[in-house]
């Protein structure tokens, strides 16, 4: 007999792996025959398993040389054995660092990345009931590598995502630009909605996975919240190694925040436990085989010298026992 399972607090009908990934599959009708199963009729219905990201970042354009100009985090919420390429400059485009996707179908895509030439751009998926996401739509992977890839400005390349905004399962994509570190740019655009893509002011921003960007999960409240503490105390270069301890040491906050009448509303379909534990600013579910599985950290001072540092979880994971960390540092500067 099939065999259930609870997939991100779902109990579905049966499962399937396919290529690393669960899926889904509601059965008409199935007869046992001898030795297997036989599908009558089937109906692929999607991908359950959801992907989340966490982003916090502090830009101020009137930092001096020995001062932070910008400080970003990021969180990537994935399955633990979904392949995946460490952060590293890539071979077609050696200007631009970061992790790629390289689940099958998938393969090129990245949650975060950053251009030598003064760009970066960071995806994240909106959470959405089951029978809102379409199995049809497009791959959401490579907004962020044509954004960091293309010579458009930020705001140029969102208003042609905004058009295309259709095509897609939901999403937020957050842009930043410094080709000129005195005159930043920060945009975003969100297709949850049927607002325009937004400029933002420098200061300190933080994004999650809600339908409105102002009315954030309260995990992503409070993450903003320690982060600026933490930013506050440690503006220099001089005690830059002091702020990545601590910022690394916040993402592991497994605290379960508060889970507010959005994020029940967007997670309808999921379990009030699933949702708890998504709650959390490092999540961790391995009965769903899920969780915090990429910590990133950029910082750039006012001569455009670059720290990217990224920590990522061993797809091992599952492994009794296992539980590496791999911790990737490199050190650039911009325009090089």
């Amino acid at each position: 007999m099939p065999m259930y399972y609870e997939v991100n607090g779902v109990r579905p009908r049966y499962m399937a792996c396919l290529s690393n990934s669960f899926h889904i599959i509601n059965f008409d009708l199935v007869m046992e025959k001898s030795g297997g199963w036989e599908c009558i009729s089937s109906v692929l219905l999607q991908k359950q398993i959801i992907k989340m990201c966490l982003l916090t970042f502090y830009l101020n354009p009137d930092a001096g040389k020995h001062e932070l100009y910008l400080v970003l985090v990021n969180v990537r919420d994935e399955i633990y054995t979904r392949p995946t390429q460490l952060a590293s400059f890539w071979e077609k485009h050696p200007h631009v660092i970061g992790g790629m996707d390289l689940e099958p179908g998938k393969e090129g895509g990245t949650w975060l990345a950053m251009s030598k030439k003064g760009k970066i751009g960071a995806l994240l998926n909106i959470l959405q009931p089951d029978e809102e996401i379409l199995p049809g739509k497009k791959g959401r992977g490579f907004l962020a590598v044509d954004y960091v890839v293309d010579e458009k400005n930020c705001t140029t390349y969102l208003e042609e995502i905004n058009s295309q905004g259709v095509n897609y399962n939901e999403f937020l994509l957050v842009t930043i630009e410094f080709t000129s570190l005195n005159v930043p740019k920060i945009a975003c655009y969100t297709n949850s909605s049927s607002l325009p893509p937004v400029s933002l002011q420098p200061g300190i921003h933080a994004f999650g996975n809600s339908i409105e960007r102002e009315k954030p999960w309260p995990k992503v409240s409070k993450m903003k919240e320690m982060f600026t503490e933490v930013v506050k105390k440690y503006p220099s270069v001089s005690t830059k190694q002091t702020l990545v301890d601590e910022l690394f040491s916040l993402l592991q906050d497994s605290t379960r925040y508060t889970v507010d009448d959005n994020m029940k509303r967007q997670g309808k379909n999921k379990s009030s436990a699933f949702l708890e534990k998504l709650g959390a600013i490092f999540v961790n579910i391995p009965e769903s085989n899920y969780g915090s599985r990429c910590h990133t950290i950029i910082l750039i001072d006012g001569s455009g010298n670059v720290d990217y540092m990224e920590r990522s979880r061993s797809e091992n994971l599952q492994s009794e026992g296992c539980d590496e960390w791999h911790t990737n540092h490199h050190i650039f500067k911009l325009g090089d």
